[in-house]
């Protein structure tokens, strides 16, 4: 179920060879790098991500975690992911 705020992410088909977790972590940091995802714009949940993507949870919790843990990511359980305000896009840059 898609909640009101949720921002569409768009995801490039997965390159021959590449890893589902490398995949979605390039894609998704490459739209936050471009703008495409602007700084407070909260992401589908976990759940809906992966459905979406016939991926397991597991591989998008560990994207949201390791770009959290670099900064681009922020989040509270019970109200979602977010891009990190802090974040520096291209087009803020």
């Amino acid at each position: 179920m898609r909640r009101a705020g949720d921002v569409e992410i768009i995801i490039a088909s997965r390159p021959p060879g590449a890893s589902q977790q490398r995949w979605l972590y390039e894609e998704i940091r490459a739209s936050i790098l471009a703008g495409r995802l602007a700084p407070g714009a909260r992401l589908p949940a976990t759940r809906d991500l992966a459905e979406r993507l016939d991926v397991s949870r597991g591989t998008v919790v560990a994207v949201f975690a390791q770009l959290g843990a670099e900064g681009y990511l922020a989040g509270a359980v019970g109200r979602g992911t977010f891009v990190a305000r802090t974040c520096r896009t291209r087009r803020s840059a």
